[in-house]
């Protein structure tokens, strides 16, 4: 029965890796008979890296990688930790990964949390809980992008962002029970000496790095260039394969396959496509998804919801890259993902009657209607509003650690 087993474990393995072998082969030829296409797509997938997402995600790698270096991480963790811990099950760190991630989006809640748990900051089960929920979009892509600039619609925006973070929230809550072997209890943030320990606990990280303020400037540098490098190929490479499967009709071939199970979950059938792509990349879906009339607010807001949630193939991914350098399970994180998609998905049904009563307060940004400037403007524009997003952040999350436990502190004098 054993050997059975090893014998059936072995051919898994091998038809897994001949199946990847296939789809490799298949997708060079395919680049080879559509050289122009291939081309066209990379060239589109190099755009949207280095005019979007290179601008808008490096002050908050480099930033955040010095936060951590610096021990600021640590000081805000003790500080909050009697908050975030009963709720999550997770340190106080989490709080401050969280705020990075809503903020600047995908993936910079998964590149902190495994420098987290590479500096053993966090144990692999907390690194585990933290991802399932500190894995989000930000308000950018999920309002600038998708609800105005694709949909023209910013209540869709509303309804999208408040669905996709409650979604995430509620993952986190769940997730506190993943392997939960003790109950967190709530502490005192009133407790004496707890701002000399925060600080305690912020110097002795910094001096534990025994590193020297240039260096870690230094570091944080030259690994946040690697990481936006390697999110930059896996943007490109994910252009050209969804390019190729929609010149080759795989595509189409696989929204017919699934349209009877997509149709149960009350998918149109015009979406079946874009629901399709979106699970490869949630961009090329959501645009897709965009350019059909005949479908209700209600679907837009449930697919979007759900794609932009799953977060597709291409941002899991640069994730499971970042990943794969800790013992974090990459499966339990796309379950996450998964759950946080139907989750999210089901708060749309919660959230879209409150955001259509108060859609008449809701106006269209002033900044849709600035004059044309020139890319390079443009680019240095998102660049500086990067920068200085990442450090009203900062400055907020930091405000807010110090404020709670004085008015902790306050209440119970009382």
């Amino acid at each position: 029965m054993f050997f059975l087993l090893c014998k059936k474990l072995r051919l898994q393995q091998h038809l897994g890796y001949a199946i990847l072998v296939l789809l490799v082969t298949t997708i060079t030829l395919s680049m080879i008979f559509y050289p122009k296409e291939a081309v066209d797509a990379a060239k589109t997938g190099v755009d949207t890296w280095f005019n979007i997402v290179f601008p808008a995600l490096l002050p908050f790698f480099i930033g955040a990688e010095l936060m951590v270096g610096l021990g600021v991480v640590r000081f805000m963790g003790v500080l909050l930790e009697p908050i975030i811990r009963p709720l999550f099950n997770v340190p106080g760190e989490a709080s401050f990964v969280f705020a990075m991630s809503i903020t600047s989006g995908y993936p910079v809640g998964v590149k902190l949390t495994s420098k987290l748990r590479e500096q053993g900051i966090v144990s692999r089960v907390e690194a585990q809980r933290m991802v399932s929920f500190c894995s989000t979009s930000g308000p950018l892509f999920l309002i600038g992008a998708v609800s105005i600039g694709m949909f023209h619609n910013p209540q869709l925006g509303v309804t999208l962002s408040l669905s996709h973070y409650l979604g995430a929230i509620a993952t986190g809550l769940l997730f506190r029970f993943y392997h939960c072997e003790k109950r967190a209890s709530l502490q005192s943030l009133a407790h004496k000496g707890y701002f000399s320990r925060a600080f305690r606990e912020m110097s002795a990280t910094y001096k534990n790095n025994n590193k020297s303020f240039g260096l870690l400037m230094g570091e944080a540098v030259k690994n946040s260039i690697e990481t936006m490098l390697a999110v930059g190929g896996f943007i490109i490479i994910f252009s050209v394969i969804i390019r190729i499967f929609q010149l080759t009709g795989i595509i189409q071939w696989l929204s017919t396959a699934f349209s009877t199970p997509l149709s149960l979950f009350g998918l149109h059938q015009n979406l079946h496509p874009a629901f399709i792509s979106g699970i490869f990349e949630i961009t090329i879906g959501c645009k897709l998804a965009s350019e059909i009339q005949n479908i209700t607010f209600l679907q837009q807001a449930i697919f979007t919801t759900m794609v932009i949630s799953w977060s597709g193939l291409s941002i899991h991914a640069q994730a499971i890259s970042l990943l794969s350098k800790t013992d974090i399970r990459t499966n339990i994180y796309i379950f996450s993902k998964l759950l946080h998609a139907i989750l999210s998905s089901s708060m749309v049904f919660l959230v879209s009657p409150l955001v259509t009563a108060a859609s008449k307060h809701i106006i269209l940004p002033v900044f849709l209607h600035t004059p044309e400037i020139s890319p390079f403007e443009n680019w240095l524009k998102n660049l500086l509003f990067s920068f200085e997003l990442f450090l009203i952040i900062t400055f907020t999350a930091l405000s807010i650690s110090l404020l709670l436990p004085w008015i902790f502190h306050l209440y119970e004098k009382k």
